[in-house]
């Protein structure tokens, strides 16, 4: 059949208005060689592939309007939707006319299946949607990245997708392929999620009270080749002797919850880390830190820790405020907080400060003898002050353990150990991070389970530049940034539903100021008051929450 060109023009001017990068590439495509366009028993076209001597039709031949109604009554609708497959668009059509869908995702694997049909049967009616984006012969790994990056769960709601079912016979592989990663893609926003929806405003809240001893922060960390680190697992107890022995001029890093243990033995470390953005941290510090050892923060950890000492040395993670302030007012090192445990964070510091080699001292990922952490920490004085005659200090802590519901035992050389999904979880991120690096991990033997290291050492030629760790020129003073930031976050223009096209409308700009909003936003999407919120006025609630605790510390620090 003749393309016809005013059909291609009408097509392809109007996918330019939303994705000008797709409209130039198609221009530059050939149509395919192998479709071929069909009449339907009731007049409309049908793009269908060629295979041999046999013709695959992406729709029904018979009424693919009526198909497409199906389409939309038989599966499930979210908020923000996934289609695997354009065709012809006649399955998307009908979920154009829900008002509840906020974002829409075209996937299409064969670029010139879809020059094809934009020269033959006109979709700019479904291209001119503005909550449309087209990804058109695309990577699943860049689908993926698309997904994380605009996918966020509080304002976009629920997600769901439907594939055509053409995809099945014609890309049975890149279909398992995408899938897979889009399930992958969505299980790691769902963790990010649920984790913003218990600390979301203590992120944000933490960073800008913190803001003010950040910007007095001039510490200055010197790299390093050999590095410990301490954890505070059982097995740190037996460790104790041979972290005497072998520090010779190693530098010590303690975590938090090990640091209360290495100072009754009288180990003092050379640095000490902590991530926790809750209060609960304060306890690892209760007997105190010597002043001259530096305390490495997030800058979103609790503010309290900050003051205990004023040798503090602020690093940035991937919390979205956080992202901001390092990119808008002051540079400060990155660590990956992503493994979700300070150990982890540990580790990526020490490769932050160019260690060669790693060694671990009491990072048990589990419970050896029904045992939570090593004797000095935090855990043994709280439980302490509870215990009775009925139940003992032991029992205590074991109860803490077994109050666990995904908890599991294991047997590893005759030593009966208790492990959960979070713990192993944990083991297995970090074990995985090892690849990555250049460094060499050596793990004294303890009594929880051992880590993996099959992995270390092994990323040659990753190994950075050993540089001194410290925090950039500000740009301004506090407060003349955080006024800046406040003036922003009140010039949004208002938000309207649907979501996603309001978020397009925007500039970088302004999306990039309602990003840092977004982990305090699933915070007040999951209080009772909250969940069947309109997105729009959760934006708006989200962006007065904001507003009030800026001008709240503007106002209040002396």
């Amino acid at each position: 059949m003749k393309e016809n060109n005013s059909i291609y023009q009408r097509n392809i001017l109007t996918l330019s208005l939303n994705n000008p990068k797709l409209s130039a590439k198609l221009n530059n495509t050939p149509s395919g060689r192998e479709i071929r366009f069909v009449k339907s028993k009731n007049g409309y076209l049908v793009p269908a592939k060629l295979m041999g001597k046999q013709l695959l039709p992406y729709h029904s031949t018979f009424d693919p309007i009526k198909e497409g109604i199906r389409y939309f009554k038989n599966n499930p609708q979210g908020s923000f939707m996934i289609f695997i497959g354009f065709g012809a668009g006649y399955h998307i059509k009908p979920f154009l006319k829900n008002n509840g869908i906020t974002q829409i995702i075209v996937i299409e694997k064969d670029i010139t299946l879809l020059k094809s049909v934009l020269q033959h049967i006109d979709v700019s009616d479904i291209l001119s949607d503005s909550r449309i984006t087209l990804l058109a012969d695309s990577s699943p790994k860049d689908i993926s990245d698309f997904i994380l990056s605009n996918y966020f769960p509080a304002i976009s709601g629920d997600l769901q997708t439907i594939i055509l079912q053409i995809e099945y016979r014609l890309n049975k592989s890149y279909l398992k392929e995408l899938t897979d990663t889009i399930k992958e893609a969505i299980n790691q926003i769902a963790d990010d999620y649920t984790v913003q929806a218990h600390f979301g405003k203590k992120w944000f809240s933490n960073t800008l009270l913190n803001l003010p001893r950040a910007e007095e922060s001039f510490i200055r960390l010197q790299p390093r080749k050999d590095i410990m680190i301490t954890g505070a697992g059982p097995s740190l107890e037996e460790q104790i002797p041979i972290i005497k022995k072998e520090r010779n001029g190693k530098l010590l890093l303690a975590t938090d919850t090990s640091l209360p243990t290495l100072l009754k033995n009288d180990i003092f470390p050379d640095l000490v880390i902590s991530i926790d953005c809750q209060q609960v941290s304060y306890h690892h510090f209760l007997g105190g830190i010597p002043e001259d050892i530096p305390l490495v923060v997030d800058l979103a950890s609790p503010p309290i820790l900050t003051r205990i000492t004023r040798n503090t040395f602020f690093f940035t993670s991937a919390h979205p405020f956080s992202v901001y302030v390092n990119r808008n007012w002051r540079r400060f090192p990155v660590i990956d907080t992503s493994g979700g445990n300070v150990s982890h964070s540990a580790v990526s510091l020490a490769n932050s400060l160019g260690a060669e080699r790693i060694y671990l001292f009491g990072i048990d990922y589990s419970y050896p003898e029904g045992k939570a952490y090593a004797r000095g920490t935090y855990i043994y004085p709280y439980f302490r002050s509870l215990e009775n005659r009925v139940t003992p200090l032991e029992g205590k802590i074991f109860s803490f353990i077994m109050d666990n519901r995904t908890i599991s035992r294991v047997e590893n050389n005759g030593t009966i150990i208790y492990t959960t999904k979070p713990m192993s979880s944990y083991k297995t991120r970090l074990e995985n991070s090892f690849g990555e690096y250049d460094f060499k991990i050596i793990q004294p033997k303890g009594k929880g389970l051992p880590l993996n290291l099959s992995f270390s050492g092994q990323a040659k030629g990753k190994k950075e530049i050993r540089q001194i760790l410290t925090a950039g020129p500000k740009k301004s003073s506090w407060k003349v940034f955080l006024k800046k930031y406040l003036s922003k976050v009140e010039s949004l223009p208002a938000p309207y539903n649907p979501t996603g096209t309001y978020l397009r409308h925007l500039d970088y700009e302004e999306r990039d100021i309602w990003y840092t909003q977004f982990p305090a936003a699933a915070a007040i999407r999951e209080t009772s008051i909250s969940k069947d919120l309109p997105t729009d006025i959760l934006l708006k609630t989200v962006r007065e929450w904001t507003i009030k605790k800026v001008i709240n510390v503007l106002e209040n620090y002396q």
